[in-house]
């Protein structure tokens, strides 16, 4: 839908509902997309929280370019809080521990930067909300975090050219079917590896990544955790983060369904492994690259400290994956390792090119595996690599 022309003319009892709301008669233009049945403008925080407290489903709050807007503002079930059409707007975060903005079931956020929050910069609470040209930078928890306990099949969360950067976690879903399309999550720092994660899926999270980069995280890129959890990541880049590329935990799918596919995308400068999985099976790699991992000296279960950097590493029983022409080249240590997997690995076509260390795919533990690679693209070491492989700690968000 095109770009709305509203003229804002309001009768006394609308002026008095909503002083500080930008009772003008100027000509206010909402942004594409959003199908309004009242809209106000609200000129600063206060006038915010009233706007958003008095309307209801359909209607839309829009902000003011030239206005700062501070404090922790929920936006109801069915309301549209945006930027005029052609501007971007700013709210900061209020109270430490509490969201700059919260999104109830069926609300849209379009066209705002949210700096600076407290605690998560933007709360998604219910099974669908849409979120669109927005960037969160510089929450003192997860940028955004979706929740959703009850009907979480019943719609979707929607990203669309979303930013999340430089805060403690990028994005956090619990629950929620979410699709991500575009957009970046990076540059996130915390003490805790799991927190500065660029993405976490958990209990029952079904996430779809199309053309996101995740990169330069001090954690993990992609944490996919759970038995009910699965995650589509297609198109992807995925990035010098400090920890695990993509990191599967207990995940339950087949090859046939799949808990995590990864499709044509770039997994490559990742720290330690770039795609792992530990007790867990059913994960499809078709197409891309998973390259240049970096070694990080690590203590194994070897009891030792060994230099570890692995194109693909499956850990503790995880079966059921199929590597099908994606190339593994230039990681650090092996192309791939498979560590106490018995049944159901399959490598076919693409390109398995040792590394400095000559190592390609390594299968070990795992006495009489049914692991499908061609000899060529085996290597059998003098002696056992060494293993890390945690059970990565899932940090509380909402």
């Amino acid at each position: 839908m095109g770009v709305q022309m509203i003229r804002l003319r309001y009768s006394l009892l609308t002026v008095l509902a909503l002083a500080g709301c930008g009772n003008d008669d100027r000509d206010v233009q909402t942004p594409a997309g959003l199908d309004c049945t009242v809209t106000s403008v609200a000129a600063d925080s206060d006038g915010l929280s009233r706007a958003l407290a008095s309307t209801d489903t359909g209607g839309c709050v829009l902000l003011a370019q030239t206005a700062t807007y501070v404090g922790t503002f929920e936006v109801r079930a069915g309301v549209s809080l945006a930027a005029e059409a052609g501007t971007r707007a700013t709210l900061r975060g209020g109270s430490a521990g509490f969201p700059v903005v919260k999104l109830n079931e069926g609300a849209q956020l379009v066209g705002v930067d949210v700096l600076e929050a407290g605690g998560v910069g933007v709360a998604v609470y219910g099974s669908k909300a849409t979120v669109r040209d927005v960037k969160v930078s510089g929450a003192k928890s997860a940028a955004l975090a979706v929740l959703c306990k009850d009907g979480c099949d019943a719609g979707t969360v929607s990203l669309t050219d979303v930013v999340l950067e430089k805060s403690q976690l990028g994005l956090w879903v619990s629950g929620a079917r979410l699709s991500m399309k575009g957009g970046q999550s990076s540059g996130h720092e915390s003490t805790s590896l799991s927190s500065a994660a660029g993405i976490i899926g958990q209990d029952g999270a079904k996430l779809d990544l199309d053309g996101v980069t995740v990169e330069k995280n001090m954690g993990v890129g992609v944490l996919v955790d759970g038995a009910a959890t699965s995650a589509s990541i297609k198109n992807a880049t995925i990035s010098e983060n400090a920890e695990r590329g993509v990191w599967a935990q207990r995940i339950a799918g087949t090859i046939d369904a799949p808990a995590l596919r990864i499709e044509a995308s770039q997994v490559t400068k990742n720290r330690i492994v770039g795609v792992g999985a530990l007790e867990s099976r059913g994960i499809i790699i078709v197409g891309g690259r998973v390259g240049d991992t970096v070694a990080a000296p690590l203590v194994t279960n070897l009891a030792s400290t060994e230099m570890v950097g692995d194109g693909i590493g499956l850990f503790s029983g995880s079966t059921d994956f199929k590597l099908e022409s994606t190339a593994l080249e230039a990681n650090a240590r092996a192309a791939g390792l498979v560590d106490g997997s018995e049944r159901g690995i399959i490598i076919v076509g693409g390109k398995i090119a040792a590394g400095a260390s000559g190592l390609k795919f390594v299968v070990q533990n795992s006495t009489g595996a049914d692991v499908q690679i061609s000899e060529t693209d085996r290597t059998m070491p003098a002696k056992a690599l060494g293993v890390s492989a945690p059970k990565l700690a899932l940090p509380p968000v909402l």
